[in-house]
């Protein structure tokens, strides 16, 4: 196996150097599109802790709705229930009246 001459190595070494001299630009542009990843990754993050906080204030204010609606429904049931207990009670009076006026008869 026969080894490369001198000036071989150092050509391919002159090369890899000049492969090499444009790393550090490379570097710069790879880490300039990490911060814009970052940057853009903390407003997802931002969008999202508003989302959460936005979807908690619906779900609290749409369960007050829902809780004040259901009080509203049930004090109108037991308005109902009263008032039907009031003609039950003249139901009851009138069919009283009625058998005390048969019973004259």
């Amino acid at each position: 196996m026969e080894h490369p001459s001198l000036e071989r190595r150092v050509e391919i070494l002159e090369q890899k150097v000049e492969l090499l001299q444009d790393l550090p630009a490379r570097l710069t542009a790879v880490e300039g599109r990490l911060t814009t990843v970052e940057e853009r990754l903390t407003t997802v993050e931002a969008q999202i802790v508003q989302l959460r906080s936005d979807m908690n204030n619906g779900f609290s204010a749409l369960s007050y709705a829902i809780n004040r609606m259901h009080a509203e429904i049930m004090s109108r049931f037991e308005k109902i229930d009263r008032r039907f207990e009031a003609v039950d009670n003249r139901f009851d009076r009138i069919d009283a009246r009625l058998e005390a006026m048969d019973r004259r008869h």
